[in-house]
């Protein structure tokens, strides 16, 4: 016995003595063994634990996990032993392991005094009633359902046990299972569950519970069937799939479950990453959406519920009341049950029905198929029931019901007549039953059965493609082949026999059955293949004759027996129209009459349908009318007429066409459409001058035409305004008195004439501006002023054009801007127009070749013109261009000044400090003062002036030029590297100087030592700096090292990079090529220092 035991067995004595010692003991044993145990055997025990004698107690064994498996405990009545797990007595608490022996005592007791092994756990039942726990009537049905018998192999031998599972008490416990398939019990109180690894079984029972499946495919429930009546309980499923097997009893409930990781019941309890639920609900309304899940079966129970599947293939209950079924995506079974209810179907192939045999008994019910190939199985029980389905979104039920986007039936029919009209599926079985039913089916090829009674069946209402079976049963049924429009299964292929789409006739009977066909028995033939008779259509000439049924069983049939019936094609009406008259006018008081005249048979009403069509708008234009008109019973002609509605509006004539539409009962003839017109009678009076313009002293005037539109029958007298610069009767006359016009009667146009007055004064030209204004009897067509202009000629200036020259930096300006000189400013606009050309610039590569006219305003003196410039972002000579003037109006090109030239430049020059903005590539310091020069990122040359100047390159590979002065040119560690070294052309030692910065752009000290190598002769620029940092003392015997913050000057005397080199070392010791400094001299003037040693200040400050 392990240690952990020594302590344990004591508690163990004490409870069973305890309990031999109630007054419950009896009652207690009932309970748990049942009332037909050995009451003389079960004396004995009591007496042996009243004494505190436990001598009888089976012994203990522990044994590891892989006998024991997912067990805590075990007990074998063959080998009398109690087994408990190694594990479960190094992890678990002593009240668990006190509470497992106590099982496993329950099970040898139940061994002693009952023959056979009492059903469920009745270990689990012992031990909680001898530590004095009560257990209500759903715990013990749940412990006594439970099967705790199974087998382990101990040295070899199988040995059959009854294991414990995990049972909690009426108390709040925390229970963790084993790695194995656990059954875990909570009881009351509010547990915490877990289930850990493997396949288990999780019962919260009573109380807010927290469920944890943990890993592995596990269930959660509770009570004798397994359903959880959800409490603030919370259900963790973990990874793998999961189950919860839950109920509503008596009061309705709702979940919410569309994420798999935040589900709410409405009791307050929560669910996540359960992937399954078996739901039965009660009485109540229940609202259960488990679109998050793979698979639910939900069944509604008595109320008004609204059950919602997930993505698998659900399976959903109304039962009784009127509930909503929505399947969601996945192949679903949906049930209504008693009720009106409404079932969609969703994504997927799903199926409606209901009942034991899975039909749907329809009452007001709802079927959606949604998308898919769906399925409803009804039937029509007692009562007769009919269908209307030859709209896929529009089916019909005589019960009130409705269907739609279900494509294949399954019908049985009652003792009632049915119709069955499902010509809108792609597949039906329909059954009539016992009554006489009239059977249609669809597109597919279906299956039709009257079965008892005088059916009719109608396997399809065209039936190409199909091979439809009809079996008629017992009565007197119809097989219809045709109707008065069409013959069936013909599919109109004039070189094939059409064997591939028939009707099968099963079970015709000659003496009580009929054949319905189109026409006459002349349209058919009869072939007799076997034991079988083909009916084909007797096609004319070489086409094949064309099969449409084949007569299972008969091979004596005629054409011109009784049992074939032929039903003629009606002759239909044929239908015309006509509109008298042809056009009316908008206010008139005469109407468009359109005149529908039909042939033949006028016995009954009928009605036609036309569509309405044309210019003007149906009860806008005209009065509304509808798109059908009726013929009445015996009449010949019907008419709709089309009264227009008057108005102000002045419009284009408009249209009003009917067109005959097909519909039931007629054909549509010639002429099959009518045309009447509306015309306007509006009149609208418009404006307009010619010429636009007339010079002052010419012989041309100003005519301004009135033009009228409608009626011109009478004279029309219209009133405008006068305006504009010129003055009435100094600068011009007009015809007429006052400011009207008068149309003739007859006439649609009238004028007023201006005619400008001839002076010699110089002046601006002037203008006449006639607008329309109201009146009577007509409406303003022309509502915008007309403007005339009256051209001065009389003029005493000279004017004379000139054009600047220009020089713009490529890259800073975007625009080369000239100005246009007017030596003497005109009265008059002067227009002119200009082009450019190029010199050695490009055109279009450079800048952007343009031509174009220019207006200078009156007694204006300038004018600009804008050249794009392009930049090409290449250091080059200077380019240039012109930009000539031409065309003159009002001036004249002053000969020496008519053409700018335009010089693009890379190099800017400035008088003051500056810094090269983006895309310029040079800079040019002027003058004398002391001003600064900084480059841009690209590759610069920097040229100072006469004085003292501060030059820095930047980064890129820069050209630096001092000029006179003595000059200090600025280097940023970083920025002069050895793949992008600059050029100092004209360095004056012991003048010039050079200031250093650090990498991030800061004043920092000059090298602590500078030194002169020896001369190289090496070839590259990478070699040179690996010669000067392994000795930079050419004056020295041996290697001198560039140390960190120095610099050495060195001199390659020979091959492509022969020069003069300033190398700088950075604070880090070694050659750093992304940040220490070359600099080649190109140019200097003084003494070269010698090799060695050299003073600092003679280059840096």
């Amino acid at each position: 016995m392990t240690l952990s035991l020594l302590s344990i067995i004591p508690v163990v004595d004490d409870v069973l003595f305890d309990f031999a010692q109630s007054d419950g003991f009896w009652a207690n044993l009932a309970i748990a063994f049942g009332t037909s145990y050995d009451v003389v055997k079960a004396t004995e025990l009591r007496q042996q634990w009243q004494s505190r004698n436990f001598s009888q107690i089976p012994p203990i064994e522990v044994l590891s996990d892989e006998v024991l498996g997912t067990a805590n405990g075990a007990y074998s009545s063959s080998k009398n032993k109690i087994y408990l797990s190694a594990s479960f007595l190094n992890t678990a608490s002593s009240a668990s392991i006190i509470n497992v022996i106590l099982e496993e005592i329950g099970h040898y007791v139940d061994a002693q005094i009952n023959q056979t092994d009492s059903a469920g756990d009745e270990g689990a039942i012992f031990a909680e009633l001898v530590q004095g726990n009560s257990l209500d009537v759903a715990t013990l049905d749940a412990l006594r359902a439970e099967n705790d018998q199974t087998t382990i192999i101990v040295n070899g031998e199988i040995i059959q046990v009854e294991q414990a599972d995990f049972t909690g008490t009426p108390g709040n416990d925390n229970i963790t299972g084993t790695s194995g398939d656990d059954n875990i019990y909570g009881l009351a109180g509010n547990d915490n569950l877990s289930g850990g690894s493997g396949n288990d079984n999780l019962y919260g029972g009573v109380g807010n519970d927290t469920l944890n499946g943990g890993t592995g495919n596990d269930n959660f429930g509770t009570w004798w069937d397994g359903r959880e009546y959800i409490e603030q309980d919370q259900y963790i499923g973990g990874i793998g799939t999961d189950r919860l097997t839950f109920g509503s009893g008596d009061l309705g409930i709702s979940l919410t479950y569309t994420d798999i990781n935040a589900g709410t019941f409405s009791t307050g309890g929560t669910i996540k990453e359960v992937e399954e639920l078996d739901f039965q609900g009660g009485i109540g309304n229940d609202n259960i959406n488990a679109s998050a899940t793979t698979y639910v079966i939900l069944k509604g129970g008595e109320g008004n519920d609204v059950l919602t599947g997930g993505s698998g293939n659900d399976d959903l209950y109304g039962q009784v009341g009127n509930d909503n079924l929505s399947g969601g995506s996945g192949n679903d079974n949906l049930y209504g049950g008693v009720g009106n209810d409404t079932l969609n179907g969703g994504t997927g192939n799903d199926n409606f029905g209901t009942w034991w045999d899975g039909r749907e008994y329809i009452e007001q019910d709802q079927y959606i198929g949604g998308i898919g190939t769906d399925r409803l199985t009804f039937g029509s029980g007692d009562l007769g029931i009919s269908l209307t389905y030859t709209d896929i979104n529009a089916g019909t039920f005589s019960t009130g019901g409705t269907i739609k986007e279900v494509e294949e039936l399954d019908f049985q029919g009652g003792i009632g007549n049915d119709n069955i009209n499902a010509s809108a599926t792609t597949y039906v079985i329909l059954q009539g039953g016992e009554g006489n039913d009239v059977l249609t089916g669809g597109s597919g090829n279906d299956d039709l059965y009257g079965q008892v009674g005088n059916d009719t069946l109608q396997g399809t209402n065209n039936g190409i493609g199909e091979q439809d079976y009809l079996e008629g049963g017992t009565g007197n049924d119809r097989f219809i082949l045709a109707d008065t429009t069409k013959t069936f299964y013909d599919d109109g292929n004039s070189t094939l026999p059409g064997d591939n789409d028939y009707a099968t006739i099963a079970d015709f009977n000659t003496t009580d059955d009929i054949i319905q066909l189109r026409g006459s028995s002349g349209d058919y033939l009869l072939w007799v293949s076997g034991s079988n008779t083909n009916l084909y259509i007797n096609k004319p000439g070489s086409e094949p004759d064309e099969l449409i049924a084949v007569i299972n069983n008969q091979t004596a049939l005629s054409l011109t027996a009784s049992y074939f019936s032929y039903v003629s094609s009606p002759t239909l009406p044929s239908i015309t129209l006509a509109v008298s008259p042809s056009s009316v006018t908008e206010d008139g008081t005469t109407n468009l009459v359109y005149t529908f005249t039909r042939s033949g048979v006028t016995t009954n009403a009928l009605t036609v349908n036309y569509t309405v069509s044309g210019t003007a708008t149906n009860g806008t234009d005209y009065a509304s009318i509808p798109t059908s008109v009726t013929f009445a019973a015996g009449s010949s002609t019907a008419t709709v007429t089309v009264d227009p509605t008057a108005d102000t509006i002045v419009e284009s004539n408009e249209t009003v066409i009917l067109t005959l539409a097909a519909g039931t009962g007629y054909t549509v003839g010639t002429p099959n459409a009518a045309t009447g017109t509306i015309n306007n009678d509006d009149t609208s009076v418009t404006l307009a001058v010619s010429p636009a313009s007339v010079t002052e002293d010419g012989t041309t005037n100003l005519v301004y035409t009135f033009t009228r539109s409608g009626v011109t029958t009478n004279p029309l007298t219209v009133n405008y305004t006068l305006g504009g610069t010129a003055t009435l009767n100094t600068d011009y006359t007009r015809t007429g008195t006052n400011n009207t016009v008068t149309f003739a009667a007859g006439s649609s146009t009238a004028t007023v004439t201006v005619d400008p007055t001839a002076d010699t004064i110089v002046e601006s030209n002037e203008t006449v501006i006639l607008t329309l204004a109201a009146g009577t009897g007509y409406t303003i067509g022309t509502t915008t002023p007309v403007t005339g202009t009256i051209n001065n000629d009389d003029t005493t200036v000279t004017s004379q054009l000139s054009i600047n020259d220009i020089t713009v930096v490529e890259g800073k300006d975007n625009n080369a801007i000239l100005t246009v000189t007017v030596d003497n400013p005109n009265p008059q606009p002067i227009t002119f127009n200009y082009t450019t050309a190029p010199i050695n610039a490009t055109a279009n590569v450079d800048y952007t070749s343009k031509t174009g006219t220019i207006t200078i305003a009156p007694n204006t003196a300038t004018a600009t013109i804008s050249i794009p410039i392009l930049n090409d972002n290449l250091n080059e000579p200077d380019e240039a261009f012109t930009v000539t003037l031409s065309n003159p109006v009002n001036a004249t090109i002053n000969p020496e000044g008519g053409i700018g030239e335009v010089i693009i430049t890379d190099t800017w020059q400035s008088t003051l400090t500056r810094t090269l903005p983006n895309n310029v590539e040079n800079l040019r310091l002027i003058g004398t003062n002391n001003i600064n020069g900084t480059g841009n990122a690209g590759n610069n040359n920097i040229t100072g002036n006469n004085g003292i100047n501060q030059i820095n390159g930047g980064v890129g590979i820069d050209t630096l030029t001092g000029g006179l002065g003595a000059d200090i040119f600025i280097f940023q560690f970083g920025q002069s590297t050895i793949s992008t070294s600059d050029h100092i052309t004209d360095f004056a030692i012991n003048s010039d100087k050079i200031d250093l910065l650090t990498q991030t752009g800061n004043a920092m000290s000059a090298p602590s030592s500078f030194s002169r190598a020896a001369n190289s002769t090496v070839t590259t620029l990478q070699n040179l700096i690996n010669q000067v940092f392994t000795d930079a003392n050419g004056a020295i015997t041996g290697n001198q090292g560039l140390a960190v913050n120095s610099a050495a000057l060195v001199q390659v005397t020979t091959g492509a990079i022969a020069g003069t080199y300033l190398v700088i070392n950075d604070s880090a010791a070694g050659f750093q090529s992304s940040n220490d400094l070359l600099i080649n001299i190109t140019g200097f003037t003084g003494t070269l220092p010698a090799l060695g040693n050299i003073p600092v200040g003679n280059f840096f400050i």
